[in-house]
C-alpha cells in the first residue's frame, strides 16, 4: 500500500520535532536528570545505550552543564573524613 503525501510527515515538522526533543533533553540535563535524558535520547534515536551515554556526556560538554556528585561520593567523603578524625585523636 502506498503512502500519500498526506500520510507522511514533512521533513521540516519532523526537524522540528526532533528539535523539540532535543532541547527537551539538554533542559533535563539542566535539572540533574542524566538518566532521563538517556532515556530520552535512545527513544529518539534509537541507539543503544553506550552510544547514547555518550552522545548525553557531549552534550553536556557541549552546554557547560557540570556532573553532579551521586549520593556515593558523599557517602566517601564522609567515611573518609570520619576516617582521617578519628586517626587524629590516636
Amino acid at each position: 500500500m502506498d503512502e500519500s503525501p498526506a500520510d507522511t510527515p514533512e521533513p521540516e515538522a519532523e526537524d522540528a520535532q526532533r528539535t523539540a526533543a532535543m532541547e527537551q533533553i539538554v533542559e533535563s540535563l539542566r535539572q540533574g536528570n542524566k538518566i532521563q535524558a538517556i532515556k530520552d535520547y535512545r527513544e529518539l534515536t534509537g541507539s543503544g545505550l553506550k552510544e547514547s551515554k555518550e552522545a548525553i556526556e557531549a552534550l553536556m560538554q557541549k552546554y557547560e552543564i557540570p556532573m553532579k556528585s551521586g549520593c556515593a561520593t558523599l557517602l566517601l567523603f564522609a567515611l573518609s573524613s570520619t576516617l582521617l578524625f578519628c586517626l587524629a585523636w590516636l
